[in-house]
């Protein structure tokens, strides 16, 4: 968590923070004649969960499985959505009633967040920039980054340590890319994208055919090149292949967890949300808005609709039309996928059942 230590303790109060959020104060039932005034001038001093909360923490309560611990908690005051109703019992801390938690929880950790320590402004002694590669003046760019021939990096840029940027790509303003984040050649980064540490973008596609003289594996040549939207962000360690041609797509404001594989020609629609450890095979197309839950499989040239939901751990085999929601090994359509396993469950019993009949003897 932030050091708190680093903010004047005026804007870290309880009636502060609850300003920040638009929330109102509700006094805790052990304490009706509390001064209210008194309550807002308590400071707030770490953000922990309900039930790990200690002496001046602030706590958040967004839904009613929460709820149950908040008579418990040793929090100084908890962040409750509106919709979620308390035990009887009440909270033995002052409860700050917002519209949202997970949206107030967005706000106040955005004020105990720390200064991010970037490279200076300028390009470190240690870097190795092509003279014929174009850097804007307010770019950091910081030790050890290579950016090569004919590329581009936009202003107000960072560029962590060990980035490499190869020839002729391209990198918009505002963008963040952390330590050891690799873009291919002829790659096109958008405006105000964040890459997590190890991000590559452009690696060829994974296409090969047996050669010709059938002795062993040709690989395909792929001369696409990638392209990232405005506002995209991409996990720690995700690849984002090359087209074969023409190519790969990752669009406006899609949020990509850690460890994913996207292929060669794949599109992802603006705004789509996929989690960590999926795989997307090549030349799939996903709709906007998608959510795509942790450990998907997604197959080839499929086209997944706008506005899809697919669990996690899903197996997709088929295309899906827009705003189902499906899961499941081979995935379908969640009811059904969940009538099977209901199904599957009751198969011991059934088995045991006919296990019995059989083995009794017909009565005579």
């Amino acid at each position: 968590m932030a050091d708190s230590s680093a903010l004047s303790a005026e804007s870290c109060t309880v009636g502060a923070l609850a300003d920040l959020v638009s929330a109102s104060i509700e006094v805790p039932a052990t304490a009706k004649d509390a001064d209210l005034a008194a309550i807002r001038a308590l400071v707030v001093t770490g953000l922990d969960t309900v039930d790990r909360a200690r002496a001046g923490d602030l706590t958040f309560v967004g839904n009613g499985k929460f709820a149950k611990l908040v008579p418990t908690t040793k929090a100084l005051a908890v962040v409750v959505s509106a919709d979620v109703e308390l035990p009887a019992e009440g909270a033995p801390c002052p409860v700050l009633r917002v519209k949202s938690a997970d949206h107030a929880m967005m706000a106040i950790l955005d004020r105990f967040a720390p200064t991010e320590s970037l490279p200076s402004v300028g390009i470190d002694p240690t870097a190795r920039v092509h003279p014929e590669a174009k850097i804007d003046p307010s770019a950091r760019i910081g030790a050890g980054v290579v950016v090569a021939r004919g590329a581009s990096i936009g202003a107000d840029t960072t560029l962590f340590p060990g980035v490499s940027i190869y020839e002729h790509a391209t990198i918009g303003a505002h963008c963040v890319l952390h330590a050891n984040v690799v873009i291919r050649e002829r790659c096109v980064v958008g405006s105000r994208v964040i890459l997590a540490s190890g991000v590559a973008i452009g690696t060829d596609g994974f296409g090969y055919r047996p050669s010709a003289d059938g002795r062993g594996i040709a690989k395909i040549p792929h001369i696409g090149n990638v392209v990232v939207e405005d506002d995209v962000e991409i996990g720690a360690n995700t690849c984002v292949d090359r087209g074969k041609f023409g190519a790969t797509r990752v669009g406006a404001g899609t949020k990509i967890d850690n460890l994913c594989q996207i292929g060669h020609n794949v599109e992802i629609g603006r705004c789509v949300v996929m989690s960590g450890l999926t795989g997307v095979a090549g030349s799939t197309r996903i709709g906007d808005g998608c959510r795509i839950g942790g450990g998907c499989g997604i197959a080839d040239h499929l086209v997944i609709g706008r506005g899809v939901n697919l669990a996690a751990r899903s197996g997709l085999m088929t295309d899906i039309p827009d705003g189902e929601t499906w899961g499941g090994f081979p995935a379908q359509e969640l009811r059904s996928a969940l009538r099977e396993v209901a199904l599957i469950r009751k198969l011991p019993e059934w088995h045991r059942q006919l296990k019995h009949l059989l083995e009794t003897p017909k009565a005579r």
